[in-house]
């Protein structure tokens, strides 16, 4: 076999490993497993992720990161509430804080 062949075949071996991978977006529920329980907030080693329903997954999802797991988390538990009205204060105080730009932006023409 010659150089190019053999170059050829390892890249088409490449692209099929590449194409098996699974990506970020998975296309299923992240919950099918259940949720964890209490949830220690002193534990929780990153923001939690809110997944809204899609075509992909009819429900809402809320992730967090335990030490190096990433559990679910019940939205209609306690801390999942909490949660929920956290993300939709930030979202308020967002679309305020875009709207008065927008406000002072025109104003200043």
């Amino acid at each position: 076999m010659n150089s190019t062949a053999i170059i050829l075949l390892l890249l088409s071996c490449l692209l099929l490993c590449v194409q098996g991978e699974p990506d970020h977006g998975s296309r299923k529920c992240k919950c099918l497993n259940g949720y964890v329980g209490r949830v220690n907030q002193k534990l929780i080693m990153s923001e939690p992720r809110v997944y809204q329903p899609s075509s992909f997954c009819p429900e809402l999802e809320i992730t967090i990161v335990l030490g190096t797991k990433e559990k679910c988390v019940n939205p209609e538990s306690r801390f999942g509430q909490h949660v929920l009205s956290r993300q939709e204060r930030k979202r308020a105080a967002r679309s305020t804080t875009a709207s008065q730009s927008n406000t002072e932006s025109s104003t200043s023409l």
